[in-house]
């Protein structure tokens, strides 16, 4: 009894343990590694030396990182918000429409598939002044002076935040989509029977029955948002300044264009423990979200 107690106790783990190796392979060892790098003086050349939590204040005594933060939040509300009203806008569309409806499903899927190189230039030759892309050439059309979108300050962080959340609003409007078609029809039946409109019948029973799947979207948002990379390194690369600077793109710069490991590696850490937080407070929320309805 015993012995057959300890191999049903053994064997989940024996499957798991290729993949949980590969897990900490490329997630546990590197987040151990940029902890211990974060506490030390280094190049990248020569010997490490240590420096405790100085790399720490230095992060934060720059002002480029303070601005990275601060666009990094914006992101994260404006992605967050676009991403998610229009993901669920388009689902509960999508979950009215009888035909052409897989059509549609694919058209607005395919920002997802395509890289982030060719999305940001397209909309990099799109917003172009020089030679003149279409959206200065619809500006003029209509007796609208150009404007270098890309290279404004105040539009700079505004394209970024709409590109990127147009790029992943496919994804989350297929995870809606599946979610509002699993509701059961019973439901949805006697509501209709009941004298409920298009209206209260998607705010007051299929978003209510399916809270809990737009609580895990939001938690998905938020650690992918504060993570953000690649549209803002590829479009802008930070700029025009600091205007599109990111946590994850100054951090870049600081490890391989600085070569300062050390400060690369506790903004690292920064990065982790703020998407931690972030996401526990979203959960926290959501958690007491469930709980009501």
């Amino acid at each position: 009894m015993k012995n057959q107690k300890l191999k049903k106790r053994i064997t989940p783990w024996l499957f798991l343990l290729p993949a949980l190796f590969v897990y900490c392979a490329v997630v546990i060892f590197p987040i151990i590694q940029s902890i211990g790098f974060s506490f030390y003086d280094y190049s990248g050349i020569g010997e490490m030396k240590f420096s405790g939590i100085t790399n720490y204040f230095k992060i934060f005594k720059n002002s480029s990182f303070r601005i990275a933060i601060r666009n990094n939040i914006w992101l994260m509300l404006g992605g967050t918000c676009i991403q998610m009203i229009m993901g669920l806008g388009l689902a509960i569309i999508l979950s009215n429409i009888k035909k052409f409806a897989n059509a549609l499903r694919v058209v607005y899927f395919v920002p997802c598939i395509i890289s982030s190189m060719a999305i940001c230039q397209i909309f990099a030759k799109m917003f172009s002044i020089t030679p003149e892309g279409v959206i200065p050439g619809i500006m003029k059309l209509f007796g609208m002076t150009p404007i270098a979108f890309l290279s404004d300050v105040k539009w700079a962080l505004i394209i970024v935040i709409i590109l990127d959340s147009y790029k992943f609003v496919g994804m989350h409007m297929i995870i809606f989509y599946t979610a509002l078609m699993d509701v059961d029809e019973s439901v949805v039946d006697a509501a209709i029977i009941d004298g409920c409109g298009w209206w209260k019948l998607h705010t007051k029973v299929k978003i209510p029955m399916i809270i809990n799947i737009i609580v895990a979207e939001l938690v998905i948002l938020v650690n992918g948002t504060l993570k953000a990379f690649d549209v803002s390194y590829i479009l802008t690369e930070g700029g025009p300044g600091t205007a599109t600077e990111l946590v994850a793109t100054y951090m870049y710069k600081t490890a391989f264009t600085m070569t300062k490991y050390g400060q690369a590696s506790a903004m690292a850490v920064f990065l982790a423990i703020e998407s931690l937080l972030a996401v526990g407070i979203v959960r926290f929320v959501g958690n007491k979200l469930q709980q009501k309805y």
